[in-house]
């Protein structure tokens, strides 16, 4: 049964192996469909799932720490010089083992940027020899200390609104990615399209070649045409399959790169490629700058919070530092292991450290003055790019309009030059054009099909640009 599975199964992967191998016509839009394939894209994924678990590690911060640690019995060996009575001295022995285990909390408080931790050890020393060998137990069995800075700024509470709008910044590079990443597959499409565009006209070229040729060779045969006519095309046959060469060549080397960025064989040299026509719609220009705007306070605060933090900082410590350290605790020690629990030792600490500045030459008021100039720097450069990034999208929506435009009339063009070739090619094979003017058409249509699509190209990546900026989809339909 398990054999027979197998075998099914060998036979689909075949199969579709095959449908792709040999897959002859590539679309934009299958490609478009298909970037999540992308090795490009699953590194963008891999990079959200990094950013994701960074944020879940950070937030696990703020939860208590509890650890459990043990210390395996130590064995420390030492021989002292000891005074006797007699005026003499004597060499003692000692050896001892210490074996210890703890267990501690720690709990940060983001209310008021402290720390509270609690505590709890057992330990046990062995002190054997000669002439010593005894056995005693100790125990902190309660302890809690709480730490907290009194300048009254609290960091953590920094820290959690640097991190909200990292997340959000990380969010908005992810999206940003997805949509370089359409523009990448673009700009490979649209090189390999101008490349079969040419590779395509040559081929038409050399087989009309061909045909004026056997024209000509009758006509000389006929005393109408010089053998100088047969050597002209001859060198001109010669001069396109060098070029046709060279074409072929940099179509392997472009297929092979969407293959690549694909990680798949999803296309083979001979296939054929679409130029599409583009269907969208456009919202008003005043829609566009709206997404931008109400973006822009996340880019802001990546910006400016780790300023505004340093500046808080610097005028809560300029004057003084305080930190207060609060503890209470039970211990005891004893002989005898089953008293180790009983009348225990309290113990209480309070400690105050206060840090004041008595002459320090101006440093922290220049620290703080750096600092706030610096952000009055970032203020302006942010607002300064954000004119320009309005200014930037006026543009493109112009740009995208104008090229819009463009491609309309360029598509009438070539229509009308197809037209014009189809004629003058039964005009050329009965001798009543030239090949130079023949072959002038033929360039003219080359190149009018070439600024196709360089406008396509264009127009295709201001609307990216447009969607990067904004972060707002323009829904593309492709007609072929």
């Amino acid at each position: 049964m398990r054999s027979f599975i197998l075998s099914i199964f060998i036979f689909f992967f075949f199969f579709n192996s095959i449908k792709l191998y040999s897959q002859k016509e590539i679309k934009l839009e299958y490609l478009m469909t298909n970037l999540t394939y992308s090795i490009e894209s699953v590194k963008n994924e891999k990079n959200k799932l990094i950013n994701e678990k960074d944020n879940k590690l950070f937030h696990k911060g703020f939860l208590p720490n509890i650890s459990l640690s043990f210390s395996l019995p130590s064995y420390n060996r030492s021989i002292s010089e000891i005074l006797q009575p007699d005026g003499n001295y004597a060499f003692r022995e000692s050896n001892n083992a210490n074996s210890r285990i703890s267990l501690s909390a720690s709990q940060k408080i983001p209310f008021t940027g402290g720390t509270l931790s609690i505590s709890n050890s057992f330990n046990r020393l062995d002190l054997f020899g000669d002439s010593q060998k005894s056995t005693s137990y100790s125990a902190s069995w309660f302890g809690i200390n709480l730490s907290q800075p009194l300048n009254f700024f609290n960091g953590m509470k920094w820290s959690k609104k640097i991190q909200q709008a990292k997340v959000s910044l990380d969010e908005i590079n992810y999206k940003k990615n997805r949509i370089r990443i359409k523009g990448k597959i673009l700009n490979l499409y649209c090189d390999l399209l101008k490349i079969k565009n040419k590779e395509s006209i040559l081929n038409r070229e050399i087989n009309n070649v061909y045909k004026y040729k056997n024209i000509v060779y009758q006509l000389i045969k006929a005393g109408k045409k010089n053998d100088l006519d047969s050597i002209d095309i001859e060198l001109k046959i010669l001069d396109k399959k060098r070029n046709l060469g060279l074409i072929r060549k940099k179509n392997y080397i472009k297929t092979q790169s969407i293959n690549d960025f694909f990680n798949s064989k999803i296309m083979i040299e001979d296939s054929k490629l679409v130029l599409p026509k583009i269907v969208f719609n456009l919202k008003p220009l005043s829609f566009y700058i709206n997404k931008y705007t109400n973006l822009f306070p996340i880019l802001e605060g990546n910006k400016l919070l780790n300023i505004e933090k340093e500046i808080i900082q610097l005028k809560k410590n300029r004057f003084y530092n305080a930190k207060l350290i609060l503890g209470i605790g039970f211990n005891n020690s004893t002989q005898v292991l089953g008293n180790i629990f009983q009348t225990p030792n309290q113990s209480q600490n309070i400690s105050l450290s206060l840090n004041v500045p008595l002459l320090d030459f101006g440093k922290k008021r220049i620290e703080l003055e750096v600092a706030e100039t610096q952000y009055e720097l970032e203020q302006l450069k942010l607002k300064q790019e954000k004119t320009s990034t309005i200014e930037n999208i006026t543009y493109l929506y112009e740009e995208i309009n104008h090229l819009r435009s463009s491609l309309k009339n360029e598509n009438a063009r070539i229509y009308l030059l197809k037209k014009k070739i189809d004629r003058m090619e039964a005009l050329l094979f009965s001798q009543k054009v030239s090949l130079k003017d023949y072959t002038y058409i033929e360039d003219e249509l080359y190149n009018s099909t070439n600024e196709k699509i360089n406008l396509f190209h264009k127009m295709h990546k201001k609307i990216i640009e447009l969607e990067e900026i904004t972060l707002f989809e323009i829904i593309l339909h492709y007609e072929n």
